[in-house]
């Protein structure tokens, strides 16, 4: 599958990961960041490891996040309504593309709440790829 090369993510190991740590790949991968992933985190130093990872991913395409969750504010800030284009529509095509897809990550969500997770999960991505991200992605996935 070309996504698979393009990302070297490894689909098997993934779907093993918890269901938020699926979801913030998801969210990464629709922005159309290239990510690597081969590990299950399975003790706490890997999810340390996994959250060191993540965060530097994100700091480094802080820019493009901050973009589209600009976009975004404007969009839902305009007499328009919800008319999305731009990098959020293509945020949120991606995102539905991927989410449906049976041949990439086993994600359960319900297509009514597609986009409004999707839009959320934009502007959580936004605080974890700030300077304090990592403390916010080790708190949202220090449950698991």
């Amino acid at each position: 599958m070309l996504y698979e090369q393009e990302n070297l993510i490894d689909v098997e190991k993934v779907n093993n990961t918890p269901e938020k740590i699926k979801l913030i790949y998801l969210g990464i991968l629709a922005l159309g960041i290239k990510i690597e992933s081969t590990v299950i985190p399975l003790s706490n130093s890997e999810l340390d490891l996994l959250i060191e990872y993540l965060a530097e991913i994100l700091q480094r395409n802080d820019e493009l996040i901050r973009r589209a969750c600009s976009l975004l504010e404007q969009i839902e800030n305009s007499d328009s309504g919800n008319n999305y284009y731009g990098i959020v529509k293509d945020y949120l095509d991606q995102f539905l593309i991927l989410s449906q897809s049976e041949e990439f990550l086993e994600i359960n969500l319900s297509l009514e709440n597609q986009s409004s997770f999707a839009l959320k999960l934009l502007t959580d991505l936004l605080f974890y790829s700030g300077i304090s991200g990592k403390g916010f992605l080790k708190q949202k996935l220090q449950c698991l």
